[in-house]
């Protein structure tokens, strides 16, 4: 599955290829890691279109990974 980064300014970009949703965690760790962002919480939806959504508390920014598709 394909996870991406959504900035705040809507730009959309892959991060990562994974398997499932525990490797869309590890990833999103350590892309905030690498940018010193401190995670408070997350929050977790799927939507109609097959992407789950991740809000790591940035207001702005957001994780996506597309469940469509396979690696």
């Amino acid at each position: 599955m394909k996870l991406y980064f959504e900035n705040s300014y809507k730009g959309r970009r892959l991060i990562a290829e994974v398997e499932n949703v525990e490797g869309a965690f590890k990833e999103i760790n350590k892309f905030c890691d690498e940018r010193n962002f401190k995670i408070y919480y997350t929050r977790t939806w799927a939507q109609p279109d097959g992407l789950m959504v991740f809000d790591v508390g940035s207001h702005t920014e957001f994780f996506y990974l597309d469940l469509n598709e396979e690696c």
